[in-house]
């Protein structure tokens, strides 16, 4: 196995329980390493740091996997997959939707799962992932025995990796459109062409949060996507609620999960740049007690972090300029490059802009079946705070 050598005092992080080794904490390399392979990192003084998966062309050099010197192999993949299976059966025991393996937080870096009822959607993400997927689908598929796989890879976080985009790989039958039971509901799926692996699962906890503040509210939901805060605050008892989204086929899907598991409520929704639909509702002085604020990342990289957290400023104060006095606001980041501290800050300043106080209610983060490795602050990177509008 190709040796990496860490420059002084370079596994300090490693040590205390991060998995990235950057490619400018390498003092030499020892061996001929293939992009993708297996190197044993070594500290200055020789010592053992762990073993990882290595890509030459990544600001993220060496992936790690095991803390000693052991092969990355098959073995290691069905121990971490088994032990990611028994942490989702052990806090959603009921549930059969849900991210399965969730990359570092899993000690399987660059790799994800998530599962739709009897069907998986995994997401191959880094060099050393690729190299090993077609073993780990057929593990999938021997531990997990699922009716179908898709591995989607079609992330643009590949070019993090140097990776193109790739047509999916198929296991078993996967339909085009599929139910999957969640929290109680039946939602339509589109696992081969939405966005991420089909649904967001990360929002498990937050949507049950939020809904508690819905009844006998107007509700805006806005990045709504496929409805699902939408759902929820429906079958809460809001009043009535508008959902907004760009995307007509999610906006399509969002009508017909309405549909099947809320029929009688009063929900709508529009296909609609949320922008727009900001400005236009302003315009029009339309008010409502509830709005939910869920937009992609913003942040891509902590380059760009003054310019995304401008825009996250600037929609929620045109959000918090629509609520009524005593109004909710349940807003997100999804951005690792902004944490909670940094998120508040940016809605203080949306809230000056806006002219209206707000309370803090709650602060929230990703659902359960996403978990946050300690030592990694990257994967924790979902925020919500909910907060009251004073006056």
């Amino acid at each position: 196995m190709a040796q990496v050598i860490l420059g002084k005092n370079q596994e300090r992080r490693l040590r205390s329980g991060h998995l990235w080794v950057f490619s400018n904490e390498i003092e030499t390399l020892e061996g001929s390493p293939e992009p993708g392979g297996e190197v044993h990192v070594l500290d200055s003084r020789g010592g053992t740091v762990g073993v990882g998966l290595y890509n030459p062309r990544s600001l993220i050099a060496v992936r790690l996997f095991s803390r000693r010197h052991r092969p990355i192999d098959d073995v290691l993949f069905r121990e971490r997959i088994v032990r990611a299976m028994e942490l989702r059966r052990r806090i959603l025991p009921v549930e059969s939707t849900y991210r399965m393996v969730y990359t570092e937080g899993d000690f399987l870096p660059g790799l994800i799962v998530d599962r739709y009822g009897d069907y998986l959607a995994v997401q191959s993400l880094t060099l050393g992932i690729e190299r090993r997927i077609e073993a780990i689908l057929d593990l999938l598929m021997e531990v997990a025995a699922p009716t179908g796989i898709i591995c989607r890879r079609d992330s643009k976080s590949r070019a993090y990796e140097d990776l193109p985009l790739l047509e999916p790989i198929l296991r078993g039958e996967m339909p085009d459109r599929l139910d999957a039971p969640y929290e109680g509901y039946v939602l339509e799926c589109d696992l081969k062409a939405g966005q991420k692996t089909g649904e967001f699962l990360d929002q498990r906890e937050n949507r049950k949060q939020v809904a508690q503040e819905a009844r006998g509210r107007r509700v805006l939901d806005l990045y709504c996507y496929t409805g699902l805060f939408s759902l929820h605050c429906a079958a809460a008892g809001a009043s009535s609620v508008l959902g907004i989204d760009r995307s007509g086929p999610a906006i399509e899907r969002a009508r017909r999960n309405i549909q099947r598991n809320a029929q009688t409520r009063a929900v709508e929704f529009r296909e609609e740049e949320v922008e727009q639909a900001l400005e236009r509702l302003g315009r029009e002085g339309e008010r409502f007690d509830l709005i939910v604020l869920d937009p992609p990342s913003l942040v891509k990289t902590r380059k760009f972090f003054r310019e995304g957290a401008s825009k996250y400023a600037a929609l929620n104060a045109a959000a918090m300029r629509l609520l009524k006095p005593a109004g909710i606001l349940a807003t997100a980041t999804c951005s690792h490059h902004v944490d909670a501290p940094a998120f508040l800050d940016i809605l203080r300043a949306a809230s000056k802009s806006a002219g209206a106080p707000f309370r803090v209610v709650r602060v929230l983060g990703q659902s359960r079946d996403h978990p946050v490795l300690l030592a990694a602050r990257e994967t924790a990177y979902l925020t919500m705070v909910i907060a009251e509008r004073i006056h």
